[in-house]
């Protein structure tokens, strides 16, 4: 794996955690590290306030939080506000980067959107009484690769995901009210069990291809992300959940008397 943070702002947030090297012994970075490139990070979501992980760690398997508070509608009214009056941030953002002052602006609005001192705090199923520990720390290395990718998973972080945060900066240039952001997902209250099995074939007539899940997160719920208006506890709680009914159904298409596929599983 290439070095952590390819970008500026992926390069901001591996020195955030950094940064505080001091307060706790160093040893935990290059674990976090060593762990991180030999892919120990598993299932990484990005919610509102938390990043969601599992780390593999020799026999043992964590789950890892990371979190940051969330700034309120009027904070991030004032964010809007702070970029869409610079021409240029507001260019950037809507070409998918961060202008490398961007924080400077939100700081001087008061929204700075990378981590300041005691404000990013982590939990781990571990026994390690240090935060954050190598497990977390290696969350925080992956993470810094997956903002070089999307730098909108940190104003998602922060509470604004990057449809509904661009449709603020266009509405806030044009003086237009915003439309409506296109949802990515539904609610888990307005999900319809039945309908997950409505076809328009017999189901005989579908071909199925199981693989073996391997512990790792389902593809749907890989693909859609956490749902919306989902926490972070009940999303990993419906990742286990998930990938549970996964390893079963793998044992059911091996049987003889489980679902049909067309060869052996793969």
């Amino acid at each position: 794996m290439p070095e952590f943070g390819a970008t500026w702002w992926g390069r901001r947030w591996r020195r955030a955690l950094e940064s505080l090297g001091a307060t706790y012994p160093n040893p935990r970075l290059p674990q976090g590290r060593s762990l991180a490139r030999k892919g120990a990070v598993e299932d990484m979501a990005v919610v509102a306030g938390a990043v969601t992980a599992r780390v593999r760690d020799g026999s043992r398997t964590y789950d890892v939080g990371l979190h940051l508070p969330v700034f309120g509608d009027d904070e991030w009214a004032a964010a809007v506000t702070a970029l869409a009056g610079r021409l240029r941030h507001a260019v950037a953002l809507l070409e998918g980067r961060l202008p490398e002052d961007v924080d400077d602006t939100l700081g001087e609005a008061g929204v700075p959107l990378f981590p300041r001192r005691d404000e990013l705090g982590s939990t781990c199923g571990c026994s390690g009484r240090a935060h954050p520990c190598a497990h977390a720390t290696a969350v925080h290395y992956v993470l810094a690769t997956a903002l070089d990718d999307d730098p909108f998973l940190l104003t998602r972080l922060r509470g604004r995901d990057r449809d509904h945060l661009l449709a603020e900066l266009r509405a806030e240039r044009s003086g237009e009210p915003p439309a409506p952001a296109v949802s990515d997902g539904l609610p888990v209250v307005e999900m319809e069990a039945g309908s997950l099995f409505t076809a328009g074939a017999p189901l005989a007539s579908i071909a199925a291809h199981p693989r073996e899940p391997g512990g790792r997160m389902p593809e749907a719920l890989r693909l859609l992300g956490p749902a919306q208006g989902i926490d972070a506890d009940d999303w990993r709680h419906l990742v286990a959940v998930a990938r549970r009914a996964a390893d079963r159904a793998w044992s059911l298409a091996g049987d003889d008397g489980g679902a049909a596929h067309d060869g052996p599983p793969r």
